[in-house]
């Protein structure tokens, strides 16, 4: 348990480090770290650490002088800080004559004795130089050449960092070469990755490793065990179909890489992101660009597939500059003090965190603000709270983020293609949505995304709205089984079985999105059960985690520390969304200024004497699992009853599919399983995050993947019809009584709606000299109300539509059409004697 709770520790401290690069043997290398906060009174010490050493000690700088005492001996005459580091605040490390064995992560800490906060983590990458000794080689070779060329040619790839490989398309096999001078390790780690960092091989200790490999890639690969004494890590791979570029890293069993080389891999005939994308190539290719607009974590991928082609989305990867390498970046995004955009995502959190309180109190920093549009009825004016309470209009705030997830995504693909630039407009985009919520939301994103500049006047047509259980669901139903986490499912990809029935549970940061489906002939899905959920979704989690915090740190620590220090509470719950990820105790390090704020109340261990499970042990948190396991109670309770709902229904589901950031958490997925796994089969795909994204971008091909869905109100009319109703609403026309304001049904609660249906009725006008008729569409929850002014139903658009044309008096006829297109609404009315018309998307916002 310690072990993998350690790992786990380590990963956390990595959530925003500083990458570092530099060649082998340079004079000297400096690890930035500098410290605002407050310096201990008594024994202030900084420490600089690698917590894959044994000792962990780089360099430890007490106030006066270094102490070197129990430093690892890999540094020794190696490292030296600032003799006055302790009164500036600039802790940086001076590493000297850097080694390839450097490579790995720094963490700078300050410490009084007691307690330890870490400030920052600085992964190094030391650069292999090419080696004097093989320079020497070359020569020779060089010379040699002159007399015969075949000695180079034979040697090259121990030379070369970048291979081009090119074969056709239908070869049964192509050697991605990796060959290397470096003397390797017994026990040396290798690993083959993909452009989208997908494991293709993996090799330990001289055992391949199945069980890390991509799902794609099995039974495809292969590497000659002996070949590795003499440097060659040459991978095989069978029956090659698309173009891309793959990564061949060697590590020494501390992680550190040895070396590292890619291969440029060309398929002829195949595909590749390298298109050469010239003006008539847009009819053969349809672009997409799918944004998952997260509550915590936001991503993009993309597809420049030729239209005929099976669709295989590239996914942008984030966090590079931090050490990391994730489908995601955190959905957060930094202001300054005159709301101007700053950073969004890892950069964001990265800016903020670092800030010295009094400069991030000048700015605006809002993170999970998408849920401040669930479960409102929304004006375009609606304001949000920043971090330290500062207030912004939402929509500012979302429309930036999509701008910068719109640039990037732009920036990306035209780096990555040749022969012509894109612009927003030559793609078709597809922004992800919660299933649940309401109309106003979605209208609100898609107001968002015009201003961002997404979609202009004229190219409306090209966003798509994809509710987010949906996506996941398109995604799902083509998988194998190997393609899931769970084991308990042993047929093919479900598209492949008419008849089954699926409930897709899209376990978000923000909610839990429920939808039904059943499968069709043809692989296209049937929406059984109307979109359901709640708001219970991971940040209900953190919710109680940042109230057990509260409950520890009592008369009013905690609030003073949130106040004083707002971008170290975001490094807290960055640190604990992997903590949630586990079923162990955990181990949290206790910031050193709330540590200090609450020691002016009273003894720190006093603090924890009355609290439940969790306990102070040398400067750190310790959290029991089954306290760790309290924060997951309301959100497990709300999942469980919402899940129960639905399978009480006549329905006949097989399957519950987990989907989401949220369905990575252990005690989430064993929680269901527990539950629901003697009524289901309970699967999580492998990467649950990514499923969203990915099948948005097929919906975008296709948005009839998904054929019909249930209507989630009774939608109508008003109409006059013969007087049988109440008086009130009596009136005459040409001497004839008759009954306003009755109410029309165009669609019914729970009925079936085709995906691109259009429902068509005739209206006539109730007088005959009319030359404008004006229709109110209204929407209710109840099935058959009476009169458009009965409790429960609201007014949500009209229009005006000239009929100009009186002569055909009351028998003129005006044709409504109600178009439910895809996941929105449009409304038009046409008069059949002039060819007047009028049109309207659905606006569900308040004014």
């Amino acid at each position: 348990m310690f072990a993998e709770l350690g790992i786990l520790l380590y990963v956390s401290r990595l959530a925003v480090a500083e990458v570092v690069e530099v060649y082998e043997e340079v004079e000297s290398v400096l690890l930035p770290c500098r410290y605002f906060g407050l310096i201990p009174e008594k024994n202030p010490t900084v420490i600089w650490s690698r917590y894959d050493l044994n000792p962990t000690i780089v360099h430890l700088r007490r106030e006066y002088e270094d102490d070197l005492q129990g430093q690892n001996q890999h540094y020794s005459m190696q490292t030296s800080m600032k003799p006055d580091a302790l009164y500036t605040g600039d802790f940086s490390l001076t590493l000297r004559k850097p080694q390839l064995t450097d490579s790995g992560y720094y963490t700078c800490s300050i410490s009084d004795g007691r307690r330890e906060e870490r400030l920052s983590d600085i992964q190094l990458q030391v650069k292999e130089r090419f080696p004097a000794w093989a320079k020497t080689l070359l020569v020779l070779l060089i010379v040699v050449l002159v007399l015969s060329g075949s000695l180079l040619y034979k040697f090259r790839h121990y030379f070369m960092s970048v291979y081009q490989v090119e074969v056709d398309l239908g070869v049964e096999s192509v050697q991605l070469p990796c060959k290397t001078i470096v003397h390797l390790p017994r026990d040396v780690m290798v690993k083959w990755k993909n452009s989208e960092t997908r494991i293709v091989h993996a090799y330990e200790t001289g055992y391949d490793c199945p069980e890390e490999q991509h799902w794609l890639y099995k039974d495809q690969t292969e590497m000659k065990k002996k070949n590795l004494k003499t440097g060659d890590l040459t991978l095989t791979l069978k029956t090659p179909t698309d173009s891309d570029t793959y990564t061949c890293t060697a590590y020494s069993r501390e992680g550190n890489i040895l070396i590292q080389k890619q291969v440029q891999l060309r398929v002829r005939g195949g595909y590749s992101l390298k298109i050469k994308a010239g003006p008539a190539s847009a009819i053969n290719y349809l672009f997409i660009i799918a944004i998952d607009f997260g509550t915590t974590y936001s991503g993009y991928a993309f597809s420049l597939t030729p239209r005929e082609a099976e669709i295989d989305p590239f996914l942008k990867r984030w966090g590079k500059k931090f050490g990391l390498d994730t489908p995601k970046t955190p959905t957060c995004i930094l202001f300054n003090e005159d709301k101007e955009f700053i950073e969004f995502g890892y950069e964001a959190k990265a800016v903020y965190i670092r800030m010295h309180r009094e400069e991030a109190k000048k700015h605006y920093f809002f993170e999970n603000f998408k849920m401040a549009l669930n479960g409102k009825k929304l004006s375009r004016d609606v304001v949000i709270t920043a971090a330290n309470r500062k207030s912004m209009k939402a929509l500012k705030v979302f429309t930036e983020a999509l701008r910068y997830l719109k640039d990037d995504a732009l920036r990306t693909i035209n780096v990555n293609t040749e022969g012509r630039k894109f612009t927003a407009s030559d793609f078709t985009w597809v922004l992800t949505v919660p299933a649940i919520w309401d109309p106003s939301a979605k209208q609100f994103m898609r107001e968002a995304a015009t201003q961002a500049g997404i979609i202009t006047e004229g190219t409306q047509h090209q966003l798509i709205m994809a509710l987010e259980p949906e996506a996941a669901s398109v995604w799902c139903k083509k998988l194998p089984a190997d393609g899931f986490i769970t084991q308990n499912h042993d047929g093919g990809p479900l598209d492949q079985s008419p008849g089954t029935q699926l409930m897709v549970v899209d376990c978000g940061g923000g909610t839990i999105d429920i939808t039904v489906h059943e499968v069709l002939y043809g692989g296209a899905l049937k929406e059984l059960h109307k979109s359901s959920g709640n708001d219970l979704g991971g940040q209900a989690v953190d919710r109680k985690f940042k109230e057990f915090l509260r409950e520890i740190f009592s008369h009013g620590v905690w609030d003073e520390y949130e106040e004083n220090f707002p971008s170290e509470v975001q490094r807290i719950m960055y640190d604990f969304l992997y903590f949630k990820q586990v079923v162990d105790d955990v181990q949290i390090t206790c910031p050193f200024n709330l540590g200090i704020l609450a020691q002016k109340k009273q003894e720190i261990e006093k603090f924890f004497e009355s609290v439940r499970g969790v306990s102070w042990d040398e400067g750190s948190i310790i959290i029991s699992k089954e306290r760790l396991r309290s924060f997951f109670a309301e959100s497990l309770k709300g999942i469980t009853n919402s899940l129960r709902e639905i399978l009480k229904k006549d329905l006949n589901i097989e399957y519950i599919l987990l989907v989401g950031g949220y369905a990575e958490s252990q005690i989430l997925r064993h929680h269901v399983i527990a539950q629901f796994g003697d009524q289901c089969k309970v699967l999580c795909p492998f990467r649950p995050q990514e499923a969203i994204i990915k099948g948005a971008v097929m919906f975008g091909r296709n948005p009839g993947l998904v054929t019909s869905r249930k209507s989630a109100f009774t939608y109508g009319f008003a109409v006059a019809e013969s007087f049988q109703h109440r008086a009130a609403k009596k009136f005459r026309v040409s001497g004839e009584k008759n009954c306003c304001d009755i109410f029309r049904k165009l669609v019914e609660e729970g009925e079936d709606v085709g995906w691109d249906e259009t429902r068509e009725f005739i209206l006539n006008p109730s007088e005959a000299n009319l030359t404008s008729m004006k229709i109110s569409l209204y929407r209710t929850e109840r099935k058959n109300p009476k009169y458009v002014d009965e409790v429960g139903v609201e007014e949500i658009c009209s229009l005006h539509v000239d009929m100009p044309d009186t002569s055909g008096g009351i028998n003129r006829k005006v044709k409504l059409e109600f178009k439910f297109g895809s996941t929105e609404v449009t409304f038009t009315a046409t008069d059949l004697v002039s060819g007047s018309k009028a049109s309207v998307a659905l606006d569900f916002m308040t004014k």
